[in-house]
């Protein structure tokens, strides 16, 4: 028995000061209305969503739910006293293949996690942290969490990420279990290809998640590619990045019970899509997808 788990950065959030403020807009939003996208996030039996911070992203995100989805939770991704958004964070579960059920489990609401330490630039804007739920699987527990933490290059940018990981691995800590499998996915904004794992915060990451195996470590493929022959459209609001792995898909099997184990994976939204021609708005997002089949 298999079911699939996907981790999305869909790029919701506007790029200008007004679509920030306004909550309306996000970049090239007919992408949201692509076939392609829509069919592709619909495949997947679990899909964990980041950056759902505006009105057409929330939108693409609910008009999944309603005729894909029927065990969903997003964030509502409203006003804050310190904050103009919520985490925008999503998970959608579905029933899937030979009558077996991923779906959230509703006798455990889920968790919004904001981090404690304040984000800095943008980032201080939005609620950024965790959601955690827990999805029920042939009739076992799976544990699943997805996270957006602190994107940017600068001192100040490296010191929030450090001390969100130290709330990650307290969250892990405190939600998980040795005898359910933990799955946690998401945009980590830490550098994850092989020339770079030596040093810096991949180690911090695998750290904190210590004990969880890194599944696209060894495909070592990026996830965000901000150059004209890679992804223009991160290349239009980035013009000197490098190609990076800063999405992941973690996992940590259950010392016993339930024998949950990874089979595959793979990235998607990696090509222009088809059905909106060429340049810059036919890409999906800035982010590539991540995609991982489990089976028992």
């Amino acid at each position: 028995m298999k079911f699939s788990v996907a981790t999305w950065n869909c790029f919701g959030m506007g790029q200008s000061v007004l679509d920030v403020i306004t909550h309306l807009r996000a970049p090239f939003r007919r992408r949201f209305l692509s076939p392609e996208v829509i069919q592709e996030c619909a495949d997947s039996d679990v899909l964990c969503v980041q950056e759902l911070l505006s009105r057409d992203s929330q939108r693409f995100f609910d008009g999944l739910v309603t005729k894909y989805f029927p065990f969903a939770v997003r964030d509502h991704n409203r006003f804050g006293f310190l904050s103009l958004r919520g985490s925008g964070l999503g998970v959608g579960t579905r029933a899937v293949k030979d009558a077996t059920v991923v779906a959230v489990k509703k006798a455990t609401p889920a968790r919004f996690l904001p981090f404690k330490s304040r984000g800095v630039s943008w980032d201080r804007y939005a609620r950024k942290g965790g959601l955690y739920t827990q999805l029920e699987f042939d009739g076992q527990t799976i544990d699943l969490m997805t996270v957006h933490l602190q994107a940017g290059y600068s001192i100040a940018s490296r010191r929030a990420r450090t001390a969100q990981l130290a709330e990650l691995k307290a969250w892990v800590t405190e939600l998980g279990s040795k005898d359910r499998p933990f799955i946690v996915c998401g945009d980590f904004n830490i550098q994850g290809l092989a020339a770079e794992r030596d040093g810096g915060e991949y180690l911090q990451l695998i750290s904190a998640l210590d004990g969880f195996t890194d599944l696209g470590a060894e495909s070592d493929l990026p996830t965000y590619h901000p150059h004209p022959e890679g992804n223009p459209l991160a290349h239009l609001f980035e013009k000197q990045g490098n190609a990076q792995r800063l999405d992941y898909i973690f996992f940590r099997p259950a010392s016993r019970n339930l024998q949950l184990v990874p089979s595959g994976l793979r990235r998607f939204f990696d090509r222009p899509l088809t059905s909106l021609g060429e340049g810059i708005s036919s890409w999906a997002s800035d982010h590539y997808g991540l995609k991982a089949t489990f089976e028992i």
